[in-house]
């Protein structure tokens, strides 16, 4: 199968591709790591700007699936999207697009699952539902959605600066009283393997089964991996809000889900000696 990773080049791109391509043709596109990937055949640079080279892309790899991380501009990732939805549709070709859990960031009040209606205060969460909505009216059951919270792994940029901060005691700026869920990348790229392999449709939340409050997350994880001690800047809030996207969906088999506890289990492990 054919599957192009539109911003193959990202953090969770380059899990993806590294679990894919023991199976399928893979081929991604790139923007700023010009030199890395310059010398590979299945790497294409491409910039949101050249709408063009999107379009060359299509017609040389010719994807059965795209996968899509894409970053940048709003509106032109909206006229990407488009111009993709519209090759799908002629090509019957599938989508699995990335979206966020703040797609929920003005409903606080509890975690969310894939059947929750959407609602966001935040010009993020409300373009991240507006993709959904395009590529859902266009595609139909050939969309899958994928809902991600923050992401976590080993050389991660959150653990980068997580190290960096505590090496040169930089405040780091924190929120207490807000519970959150986790994933990594390594969980992201085994679901999405599952997801194509099994042709699973509709919507699906990636993280952990359950939620952590922030600050408490970063501490102990910092305490795990013997960092200094964190210099916090604390903002309280006056009740427990939630961002959270939990997993709901029965047909992801046990061995693929993840807890809080096995997130900060494994950041131990991998980083062990880093």
């Amino acid at each position: 199968m054919r599957i192009l990773i539109l911003g193959g080049s990202g953090y969770v791109g380059q899990a993806i591709w590294r679990r894919l391509q023991m199976s399928e043709d893979v081929y991604g596109t790139y923007h700023t790591k010009r030199i890395e990937y310059k010398e590979n055949e299945k790497m294409f640079f491409y910039d949101l700007v050249d709408q063009e080279c999107l379009k060359q892309i299509l017609v040389t790899v010719r994807p059965q699936v795209i996968i899509s991380c894409l970053r940048g501009d709003y509106s032109l990732q909206l006229k990407a999207h488009e111009k993709v939805a519209m090759y799908l549709a002629e090509n019957d070709g599938k989508i699995i697009y990335f979206s966020t859990a703040n797609v929920f960031d003005a409903k606080k009040d509890k975690p969310h699952y894939e059947m929750d209606e959407t609602g966001s205060e935040t010009d993020y969460g409300k373009f991240k539902i507006q993709c959904e909505t395009l590529l859902n009216e266009k595609l139909g059951t050939d969309c899958v959605i994928v809902r991600i919270p923050a992401v976590w792994g080993k050389g991660c940029p959150r653990i980068l600066k997580l190290k960096e901060y505590a090496k040169y005691q930089n405040p780091i700026q924190t929120y207490e009283n807000i519970a959150t869920n986790y994933t990594l990348d390594t969980q992201i790229a085994s679901w999405i393997e599952y997801i194509i392999r099994y042709s699973l449709k509709g919507t699906f939340h990636i993280g952990t089964e359950d939620t952590y409050d922030y600050t408490r997350f970063q501490v102990e994880l910092a305490n795990k991996l013997k960092l200094e001690t964190l210099v916090l800047e604390k903002e309280v809030l006056p009740e427990l809000c939630y961002q959270a996207v939990l997993p709901g969906r029965e047909e992801i088999p046990k061995e693929l889900r993840l807890t809080v506890k096995d997130v900060i289990a494994y950041l131990k492990e991998v980083e062990k000696g880093e």
